[in-house]
């Protein structure tokens, strides 16, 4: 009878923390179910693209994203991937500071910055390409014309 009472109880405040996990909340601030929502939709526009006889079954693919692509799931996946990352102490303090202005901010901003990251990685590495290309012949690498031509 103990047992059959601790299992209940194990399972009833299991159901109970993850309702009140701070990861799931982190994943709704962070995560966003419209930012997730656009998303999906957009990789399913570029699937359809990509291969053009699945037009005529857009409503089959839609379907199917709303049945199993859903925000839930991904919420919960979030929460995992957070508690497989960080503490619970970590959780919450970004928690705290994601519903912060600043914090809000940044979420707003981030794309942007890891945008702009990307294009300066590419600038800096293009602006030392001649160094690279000296390297290389130096240590005995035969470089061709391609290699020096600039690619934005």
């Amino acid at each position: 009878m103990r047992l059959i009472l601790f299992v209940i109880l194990s399972f009833l405040f299991s159901v109970s923390a993850r309702a009140g996990d701070s990861a799931l909340l982190l994943a709704d601030l962070v995560g966003g179910k419209d930012q997730y929502n656009q998303l999906s939709h957009q990789v399913l526009g570029e699937m359809i693209r990509r291969q053009p006889a699945l037009v005529r079954y857009q409503g089959v693919i839609q379907q199917w994203a709303k049945s199993y692509l859903t925000w839930e799931r991904m919420r919960a996946e979030l929460a995992q991937t957070y508690h497989s990352h960080f503490t619970q102490g970590e959780i919450n303090q970004m928690v705290l500071f994601f519903q912060t202005p600043a914090g809000q901010k940044y979420i707003r901003y981030a794309p942007l910055l890891r945008e702009e990251t990307i294009e300066i990685g590419k600038r800096l590495a293009r602006e030392q390409q001649p160094r690279l290309i000296m390297m290389l012949k130096q240590a005995g690498a035969s470089v061709g014309s391609s290699a020096t031509s600039s690619h934005p």
